[in-house]
């Protein structure tokens, strides 16, 4: 009798048991995997830097963005040609190495792109000023200017006229100037890129062998930044800011940029069919104050102020004289002088996520 209750008792404790776990089984499965107040997020995750806006005396209104910490470095970065001030987006593959570094980002959004309002009587010398304007509103009196492509005048430009402010310039696919009549005639380079403003797709397309394209999500934030630049106030891509822009390249082509004295860093790939036929050493003519440092890329195209924008930052944060090569899977800085011999070796230029 007592053996009996005693392996009744065991089956029964042996089944509530079982029920339990069962039940535990099927909780866990409905209401999923167990979450502490520390798995919860303290903040929201950025979806990009916010576009501010200055009012000017005139009343104009500039539009703006101000991406770092108040105390790094500033840069005053210049995007290619039409490009709204969100431009600065398809750098943002490398912000965490940028804030690593202590760089803040400054870009001013140009005449008729994006958010910005087009006043056809505004020339190159009236950008400066709601840069500067930018400027003084943030209190910055000493910074970096770097400028790609198209961006490029306008970089020349504001050197030109803060010469005593200027730390250093860096200047990626573009030239000392855009302009002459082989460029901006009927038959130019500049000629063509009004007839695709809109097809963002076309205008903003990186070819298919370009590296840009190992980056994810680059082309698609490239096609955004396209339609943002030239659709976003309802203007359904009105081709007058863009060929204002490119005629100002025209009328002046040959910007002063004789009084800077800061270091200049050029960065040009040697295929830019873009920039074919400008001489890389004009640049030292263009800056005859200046220490130039010419960084330049056999077999390389346009997009090389992407695919080197690493080496970029490094200059920019004054690591002077060294380059970003890629080692057995390490990242190393070596001396410029020590590149072509780290290269015959094996080393790949930038960083390691570029190696193939």
């Amino acid at each position: 009798m007592l053996g009996w209750a005693t392996n009744n008792g065991n089956c029964a404790l042996t089944w509530i048991i079982r029920s339990l776990t069962a039940i535990a089984t099927l909780l866990a499965t409905l209401l999923g995997p167990s979450v502490h107040a520390a798995d919860f997020a303290t903040d929201f995750d950025s979806l990009g830097p916010t576009v501010q806006q200055l009012t000017l005396e005139s009343g104009r209104q500039v539009h703006y963005i101000d991406d770092g910490d108040p105390a790094w470095h500033p840069v005053v970065f210049t995007g290619g040609l039409g490009t709204s001030v969100r431009v600065i987006r398809l750098l943002d593959f490398l912000r965490s190495m940028r804030e690593d570094l202590a760089l803040r980002f400054i870009t001013v959004e140009r005449n008729g792109y994006g958010q910005t309002a087009f006043d056809p009587s505004l020339d190159m010398d009236d950008y400066v000023g709601e840069v500067q304007a930018v400027l003084q509103h943030l209190e910055i009196t000493k910074f970096s200017v770097f400028g790609i492509s198209g961006g490029g005048p306008y970089t020349s430009k504001i050197a030109s006229l803060n010469a005593a402010h200027i730390q250093s310039v860096h200047m990626a696919a573009t030239a000392p100037s855009l302009g002459g009549t082989d460029r901006c005639g009927e038959d130019g380079v500049t000629s063509g890129y009004a007839a695709i403003l809109r097809y963002p797709m076309q205008f903003f397309g990186f070819p298919e062998d370009s590296p840009a394209h190992r980056v994810e999500g680059f082309q698609d934030t490239a096609y955004e930044e396209a339609a943002r630049a030239h659709n976003l106030r309802g203007q359904r891509a009105d081709p007058d800011p863009l060929n204002h822009e490119t005629g100002l390249y025209c009328r002046e082509p040959n910007i002063d940029t004789s009084m800077v004295k800061a270091p200049v860093y050029i960065y040009q790939g040697l295929a830019d069919g873009v920039l074919a036929g400008v001489d890389p050493q004009a640049w030292q003519d263009a800056y005859p104050a200046s220490n130039v440092t010419l960084r330049l890329y056999p077999g390389e195209g346009h997009d090389v102020q992407y695919r080197h924008l690493d080496q970029i930052l490094l200059d920019l944060a004054g690591f002077a004289n060294e380059t970003l090569v890629c080692i057995d899977g390490d990242e190393q800085r070596v001396p410029d002088h020590s590149v072509e011999h780290a290269v015959s070796d094996g080393a790949t230029l930038g960083l390691c996520a570029w190696r193939p």
